[in-house]
């Protein structure tokens, strides 16, 4: 195994993490969340500018009311008493304005040029402008009502315009805002504490060329750098594609922030959709909820969960068989330009490499992704056990069994007992290493063997680890058999901080540790983080939450750890 450790050498070993990222990002980085959270507002493609055009960016605040309620509300979840300073500093400068409608931001193309346009919500502007003199300086007036107004040697023109007024840098540009700008922050406004909407198609077309071709530029350059650039070339290629592919065919990007007193948590909302018709529409498009053998792992005892069950799509698999096969082979140039392995040595992974790549490439050809994975924690307690579907499970034993005839023959060296049972159609097989005596924070976790449960189906791979973990593959096994489907979204994470703090407490006891679970038991959502992920209309879309109980038990330690380092 010693020679194995040195295929990935930090050089490398950063080259393939930056492609892999680079990869990620455009694959995954697009999509967004939760049906119910901010998706592409209905009917916003209506709502134009006077020139009947639409804003590329449109960014909006919720309302002064609003914001000034829910800063108050973070000031006392998080233990921050400074942050209650903003709503006097808020209602000192917002006199005048409606309190409860929102603030917006429209930016256009104008000359191929943004010009931001901000819109506040006010039906007179100038006695708001009158109190801020002191910091702006004196107000002019043009012939046609325009005020003139300069910050820090920038020259600002507003105008009001019904109920509300707009500011601008370039005065043509205030003439593009409507009198009801309220179609253009449909979807946003009030709903969240800041909204922000991309519309990439409103980019022409000429500098979303140019944007490419910056892109194209900075990739050869940093070909010319690399000294083993042609192993790499071939994944940059297929990333620059990628990118390109989302330039030109993204349609919206949507995100939004909001605190909510009322569920009692802060929510992100990120949607993103592509042009209908387009390959990366048909990528989306092909991602839809399937029954799932692993979706056990969703239950409300859990310390966290993660599952996801989707069909894939035929251009999905094509772009990720792509990426397979440029990581393979930037991978293969790493090992061979890494001049401390021999031929035999560089064979020799590199069939191993071929193997997994096979067995991955396989699975994906069957159009679907399936996975759970469930842990279990608590004072004294941890179990985690994972399912994945693969297209052949005895392919994975195979490879399982050969790795393991690399493993040093050493005392500490950890065990392999292969075919050691079967149980539901699951052939079981066991990892089991001695914990030192001297690890004594692993042993109150593990005991003093860590064993590390395996099975292998036709199908499907399994992996449990921690104490009793192989009656909860078992169990895992067993409910495979029983899902029926259902409205699932994609995808979807829980976290519960409680359970884990209480299991770190167990094994090493500790001041601001104790401050947090004081307040998480106290809390209803135990310092729950949750992650949804579902499919939309040519696109997908995310919802993170945030629970009051995770942020209150920060706050709680920040509290504990002020207090401890206060003099007696």
């Amino acid at each position: 195994m010693g020679f194995m450790t040195n295929c990935l050498r930090p050089r490398h070993a950063a080259r393939a993490i930056a492609a892999a990222a680079v990869l990620a990002t455009t694959f995954i980085a697009a999509p967004a969340m939760a049906q119910d959270g901010l998706a592409p507002a209905a009917g916003s493609s209506s709502a134009t500018l006077t020139d009947g055009t639409q804003p590329v960016v449109v960014v909006t605040l919720g309302s002064v009311r609003k914001l000034m309620d829910d800063v108050s509300y973070m000031a006392e979840i998080t233990s921050q008493p400074q942050l209650a300073m903003f709503p006097m500093l808020a209602a000192t400068f917002t006199q005048g304005m409606d309190m409860d409608q929102p603030i917006g931001v429209l930016v256009p193309l104008v000359g191929g040029a943004p010009q931001p346009i901000v819109v506040l919500p006010t039906k007179d502007i100038r006695p708001i402008l009158k109190r801020l003199e002191a910091q702006t300086g004196p107000v002019d007036e043009l012939d046609d009502g325009t005020l003139v107004l300069t910050v820090n040697q920038n020259t600002l023109y507003i105008k009001q315009n019904a109920n509300n007024a707009v500011a601008a840098q370039n005065q043509a540009a205030l003439k593009l805002a409507p009198a009801d700008a309220s179609g253009l922050f449909k979807g946003m406004g009030n709903a969240y504490n800041v909204a922000v909407r991309l519309q990439i198609q409103q980019v022409p077309v000429e500098i979303r060329n140019i944007l490419i071709d910056q892109l194209r530029q900075g990739f050869e350059q940093t070909m010319a750098q690399q000294a083993d650039a042609e192993s790499a070339r071939e994944m940059g290629e297929n990333s620059i594609a990628q990118l390109e592919r989302l330039v030109q065919e993204a349609d919206e990007l949507n995100l939004g922030l909001n605190i909510d007193k009322a569920n009692q948590q802060v929510a992100l909302d990120v949607s993103f959709t592509a042009v209908g018709g387009t390959q990366l529409a048909a990528v989306y498009g092909g991602q839809q909820s399937i029954p799932s053998r692993f979706a056990s792992v969703i239950r409300d005892d859990a310390a966290a969960y993660l599952h996801s069950a989707t069909s894939i799509g035929p251009e999905a698999i094509t772009q990720a068989k792509d990426g397979i096969e440029s990581s393979l082979g930037m991978i293969k140039g790493a090992l061979e330009t890494d001049g401390n392995l021999s031929d035999d040595q560089i064979n020799e992974i590199d069939q191993y490499i071929t193997r997994l790549s096979d067995i991955v490439t396989e699975s994906l050809s069957e159009g679907k992704s399936d996975m759970g994975v469930l842990v279990m924690a608590g004072r004294d307690e941890f179990q985690a056990v994972i399912g994945t579907f693969v297209a052949d499970g005895t392919k994975v034993a195979a490879l399982a069994k050969d790795l393991a005839t690399k493993v040093p023959d050493s005392p500490d060296a950890p065990t392999f007992k292969f075919d050691v049972g079967n149980f539901g159609g699951v052939t079981l097989h066991v990892i089991e290493a001695d914990v030192p005596a001297s690890e004594d924070e692993v042993r109150k976790v593990f005991g003093e063997k860590i064993q590390v449960h395996i099975g292998t189906a036709p199908k499907a791979i399994y992996i449990a680890a921690g104490r009793g973990s192989d009656e909860l593959l078992k169990q895992f096994i067993t409910a495979g058999s029983s899902d029926t489907g259902g409205d699932r979204p994609l995808g979807q994470f829980k976290f519960k901080l409680l359970p884990f703090l209480e299991l770190a407490q167990s094994v090493e006891s500790n001041d601001n540790m104790a401050a947090m679970i004081n307040a998480l038991t106290n809390s209803q959502d135990k310092g729950e983080v949750n992650l949804t992920t579902k499919s939309i209309p040519n696109g997908s879309s995310i919802k993170l939450t945030i629970g009051e109980g995770l942020i209150r038990s920060i706050g709680a330690a920040a509290m504990a750890g002020r207090q401890a380092q206060q003099p007696f």
